[in-house]
């Protein structure tokens, strides 16, 4: 049993990695997202199921049968629209071209914070993106992982290209806060074109769970 404190979400994040505890009771207003894919452990909130790779909101309230979660702790506690907390952000996290150096996301306004391991198996970062910023349509990844994502703030979407071309779209999920979109890949780990393309200025989470 465990509770690990995070800080890969700083400056506007603290967040807490929690692994088969029976029961952790979520004060502040935060997110939770239930982690437990390898073992589809179910999260229960008042009796009622939080699958695995699924996410929600609470407040005030116990979660029980917990075998791997990521509570994001008081998830609203800053303004992104504030000027200084997006200084704060674009001063500590790395560009998405600083990140990739692929000549196509040079000043894009796409921001990533460190990543970090937990759980021995799944790697966690966050990203800031101002509106209207599309991540690139790629289906390939650095490694051989099982992939979902999490709105955090702000509201974007998940498309999905026949091609490497944006006019070949051919659906979406439109992502709000404490939403995990349904599994891209398919039991071989092979994925579509896709991207995530932010609406409004927004906070996402892609979620690298090792194959």
């Amino acid at each position: 049993m465990s509770v690990q404190k995070l800080d890969f979400g700083q400056p506007l994040f603290e967040m807490e990695y929690v692994e088969n505890e029976e029961k952790y009771f979520v004060k502040p207003k935060s997110m939770v997202i239930n982690l437990a894919e390898r073992s589809q452990t179910i999260i229960y909130i008042k009796g009622i199921p939080l699958l695995p790779l699924k996410g929600t909101i609470v407040e005030g309230v116990w979660l029980e049968n917990i075998g791997r979660a990521l509570i994001v702790l008081d998830y609203e506690k800053y303004d992104i629209d504030d000027p200084e907390v997006i200084a704060r952000i674009k001063g500590s996290w790395k560009s998405l071209y600083e990140c990739s150096g692929i000549e196509r996301h040079k000043g894009i306004p796409y921001f990533k914070s460190p990543k970090v391991r937990v759980g021995g198996d799944t790697e966690l970062n966050v990203c800031f993106t101002e509106p209207m910023a599309p991540s690139g349509p790629h289906r390939d990844h650095d490694r051989n992982f099982d992939e979902v994502h999490a709105q955090i703030r702000g509201f974007g979407k998940m498309q999905k290209f026949e091609t490497n071309d944006t006019s070949t779209f051919y659906q979406e999920y439109i992502m709000a806060p404490g939403i995990v979109h349904d599994k891209f890949y398919n039991e071989k780990g092979e994925y579509p074109w896709h991207q995530y393309h932010s609406i409004t200025r927004a906070v996402y989470m892609p979620i690298e769970i090792d194959r």
